[in-house]
């Protein structure tokens, strides 16, 4: 992977105003996950609106984490099934 598809944990921490802690929280919940170098933490480009959405949920709806872990696994079934549905649609406009 190359560093301009990685954004810096710390620039995040200072952008969004996070602690650190927050952070290695959702590594522990395995909400996000981190690439690691020597020096420093990143995280790759497509799991930045994942981590947003879970920061608005976390400080603007006031869930906490174990929420936030069930909410996620939700919208994913939810996307799965929408694919699932899509592709069902599309074997059925075949036979019409």
């Amino acid at each position: 992977m190359r560093n301009s598809e990685l954004i810096s944990i710390k620039k995040i921490i200072i952008h969004h105003n996070l602690d650190e802690t927050f952070i290695e929280n959702l590594e522990s919940y395995q909400l996000i996950s981190f690439v690691e170098d020597d020096t420093d933490k990143y995280l790759p480009e497509e799991q930045l609106p994942v981590l947003e959405q879970i920061i608005r949920l976390h400080f603007d709806l006031k869930i906490n984490l174990e929420g936030i872990d069930v909410i996620t696994h939700m919208i994913q079934r939810m996307e799965n099934m929408q694919q699932t549905i899509q592709q069902l649609e599309n074997k059925l406009k075949l036979y019409e």
